[in-house]
């Protein structure tokens, strides 16, 4: 029989009962492991009182907090699957997610629980701290085999290429990423791990592994980099894991001093060189990139060569076999596909298994890159992001790069266009730097890129606009409208 990883908690609660589960965001606050599992318990049988049973889908719509990780666990302790509704989303995506899932009930603060009145049942139940349980009247049924997968979790794809899909994660496949993961992170209950990402996106290997491998979680007072310096020196913390730009941030900081981290560890995407260099010669350590995808987990995380290749995601976990395809695009985006324990279980809309998914054990990642000499997995890009100019081929990463070099360019992304003579050709978004002018310098953007790349990778047109298009977990959007 499967255990849960609710379980799995309280077999390290019952291991360790006061030792520290979540400290901060205030000073004074400290949840211990038994104090966290009573309130887990507490919320749990509140949630069946309202009617949660065994089996049902319950969406988390909260902000990350001590709050998140109790109510995911309560869902758990009910038998529940969690699907994480993010609040930085737009309100008609929410509602989106409510259309695709068949839902049983939304927990929800209730000033931010607008975009389920259309789908609720009746006026839902009070859960205390402003929280409300809103049972929901689905508009679509489970697909046929979904119960016999048992999920724990359906996160939906971040759609920066191509439509959103629910990924169906069950407990073991959950409990096989955080193992496979520990491999090389070697996380214990001497840990404690500075937390600054969104939960909705960063939960089932991150923080559930870190209260399955009994540490500590540290939850600073905001997200500015004063505070994360505060959080990682007063509560002796031991690991960092963020995103690129808090590490940007805490780099470009005057507080910025050695810090007493083991690891710092980037996710949610491609680590900027001069970030990396920046931080480590402020900061007194390497960041090691880590390669996370939602339907594998973390296969690779570069713990060992972080200093000597600070671009890299490292070397393939042990758990996990590396295949690289060529794709007709050069010997450095060779196309990844990766096998190993943790793998989704399904895709929820329209439903597949995972032996529909990958039924030679294989799972085409849609990353491109190459293998250094030190075995060491860089990337280059997506598949889905290739721009192709009457044949040839190239990503949009090569000129973004020429144009963030730019004094007057501070962030930009390209992306592929239909074109009637050739076919497509690359557009561009740019945020200008501080006090710059776009007056004249479309044009002057245009030949400092033809300086510097070949003629037909030279966008066509170039957009200045005050951000570029993300999704809510942080990823530019290309081939957005």
């Amino acid at each position: 029989m499967t255990v849960s990883m609710d379980e799995r908690f309280r077999e390290t609660a019952r291991r360790q009962p006061d030792h520290p589960a979540v400290v901060g965001p205030q000073a004074s606050t400290a949840v211990t492991y038994a104090q966290l599992d009573h309130a887990i318990e507490a919320a749990s049988g509140r949630l069946k009182e309202l009617g949660v049973q065994p089996g049902e889908c319950i969406a988390l719509h909260l902000p990350s907090s001590a709050q998140y990780i109790i109510w995911n666990y309560a869902v758990w302790r009910c038998g529940g699957c969690v699907v994480p509704i993010p609040v930085e989303l737009a309100a008609n995506e929410k509602t989106e997610i409510c259309r695709q899932i068949a839902l049983d009930h939304v927990i929800s603060p209730r000033k931010s629980a607008g975009f389920v009145e259309a789908f609720c049942r009746t006026s839902g139940g009070d859960l205390g701290a402003d929280l409300m349980q809103v049972p929901i009247r689905s508009p679509r049924e489970h697909p046929p085999g979904f119960h016999e997968v048992a999920g724990a979790f359906i996160r939906f794809t971040s759609g920066t290429t191509g439509t959103s899909k629910g990924v169906v994660l069950s407990h073991q496949t959950i409990d096989e990423r955080i193992r496979a993961a520990n491999d090389v992170l070697d996380i214990g209950p001497r840990d404690r791990v500075v937390w600054v990402l969104s939960m909705s996106y960063h939960f089932t290997v991150s923080i559930v592994g870190y209260l399955t491998l009994g540490a500590t979680i540290i939850l600073p007072a905001n997200h500015f980099a004063a505070a994360i310096f505060q959080a990682i020196h007063q509560r002796e913390s031991t690991l960092l894991y963020a995103s690129p730009m808090h590490f940007a941030l805490l780099a470009d900081s005057p507080q910025a001093a050695p810090l007493p981290l083991r690891l710092a560890i980037s996710t949610t995407s491609s680590l900027d060189g001069r970030i990396a260099q920046a931080f480590s010669q402020r900061c007194g350590l390497p960041i090691s990139q880590a390669l996370g995808i939602i339907e594998i987990g973390l296969p690779c995380i570069n713990v060992d060569m972080a200093a000597e290749h600070p671009s890299s995601v490292g070397r393939v976990l042990p758990a996990y076999e590396l295949r690289l395809e060529d794709v007709g695009l050069g010997p450095e985006m060779r196309e990844i596909f990766l096998r190993g324990p943790g793998f989704l279980d399904a895709y929820y809309h329209p439903w597949q298994t995972r032996k529909e998914i990958m039924p030679d054990g294989w799972f085409r990642t849609g990353d491109l890159g190459f293998l250094d000499e030190d075995r060491c997995l860089s990337l280059r890009g997506r598949s889905k992001d290739v721009i192709n100019v009457m044949g040839m081929k190239f990503f949009p990463q090569e000129v973004e790069s020429v144009l963030a070099s730019h004094p007057q360019v501070q962030s930009a992304s390209v992306f592929g266009c239909p074109d009637e003579r050739w076919g497509e050709a690359a557009h561009a978004r740019v945020v200008l730097s501080n006090h710059s002018r776009a007056d004249g310098l479309e044009e002057q953007l245009r030949q400092f890129c033809l300086q510097r790349l070949a003629s037909y990778k030279v966008p066509q047109k170039i957009e200045f606009v005050a951000s570029l298009p993300r999704t809510a977990s942080g990823k530019v959007l290309h081939r957005a409208k």
